[in-house]
């Protein structure tokens, strides 16, 4: 509607009238924009996604507020898409996950006192191999509650430990994990390079593309980075040298900015860096739920396996042993 023309007030105003359910909202956001509240900060005050209220403020800098919507739209819908994915993926193994410590817990309850039972009253004494099953069955809901105590004490104390550091210090910690360390610098580099095309391409310097991107706060770590990199640029680097510092951007968006600095097309550059990341990502996110789904089904496997040897193979044992 804004690329045919019309305000973001009639916009709003159009969407509101269209659908009664969301007319109160509509009308609350007509309300604050006529008192001159910007866009952005009207979305983030109702939780809006932080990702998306950067864009947004970012393109109320540059101007391109109409494609700034369209690819928040977008992105949005990709990501609740990918949610509702992973759910369907999770759905089933997590119900088989929970079967399994229910029959884990019947059968420390029921079975394994009945085993130990006649165990004294045969006088068998089992190998260390069904001594090693009866102690995972009767041990098992013990070290699966003990586990998720370390879980949440470990998320407790990142968590803690993550709030006392700067946004750049805890990406350089993200950036030195191997299983997300490839997906972080992609998320990061392109949304960097995203955002200081659309700036540059709109006649921004560098210093106030980072002056903008310093000035928001929907982003922290990209503000902490852009206050770093100022401060570089007073002291006679350039872009690319500083940027170079943080371990949390892919290097290959070192190499296009240098290129781009020498060529005079850093705007351009950027953009095709940024739609090239996004590419990359998307087609890194299937694999990865293409292998969720298999990796679970495996452990549950492995676990049921487990529990059916601990039940089976003592009969076996004694059943040879008579």
């Amino acid at each position: 509607m804004l690329q045919n023309g019309f305000s973001m007030g009639d916009a709003i105003g159009f969407l509101g009238r269209m659908d009664q359910r969301g007319s109160s909202f509509t009308q609350a956001m007509l309300k604050k924009l006529q008192e001159g509240i910007p866009i952005h900060e009207i979305l983030s005050e109702e939780q809006f996604d932080k990702k998306a209220c950067a864009q947004i403020f970012f393109a109320d800098k540059h101007g391109n507020i109409a494609i700034a919507l369209k690819e928040a739209g977008t992105y949005l819908i990709k990501r609740d898409n990918e949610r509702k994915m992973m759910m369907k993926l999770l759905q089933y193994p997590l119900v088989l996950i929970g079967i399994l410590i229910l029959i884990l817990f019947l059968l420390k309850n029921l079975l394994l006192s009945q085993f130990t039972d006649l165990y004294s009253s045969m006088d068998y004494h089992p190998s260390p191999l069904i001594r090693f099953f009866t102690q995972l069955m009767e041990k098992g809901p013990l070290l699966l509650s003990i586990f998720c105590v370390i879980v949440f004490l470990v998320f407790l104390f990142s968590c803690l430990y993550f709030s006392k550091n700067t946004p750049v210090k805890n990406a350089e910690w993200i950036a030195r994990i191997p299983a997300v360390r490839f997906y972080f610098r992609l998320f990061n580099s392109q949304f960097l390079a995203r955002e200081c095309s659309f700036l540059l391409q709109s006649g921004f310097s560098i210093n106030e593309v980072l002056a903008c991107i310093a000035s928001q706060h929907y982003r922290p770590l990209v503000k902490n980075t852009a206050e770093l990199i100022r401060k570089d640029l007073t002291l006679g680097y350039s872009f690319s040298n500083s940027l170079s510092k943080f371990s949390f951007y892919d290097p290959q968006l070192i190499m296009v900015i240098q290129h781009g600095e020498k060529n005079g097309r850093l705007d351009q550059e950027l953009q095709f860096y940024s739609r090239f990341c996004l590419g990359q990502i998307e087609e890194k996110m299937e694999k990865v739920f293409k292998i969720i789904q298999p990796v679970m089904f495996f452990i549950i496997g492995l676990l049921v396996l487990a529990v059916y040897l601990s039940i089976m193979l003592p009969m076996f044992d004694m059943m040879d042993s008579i």
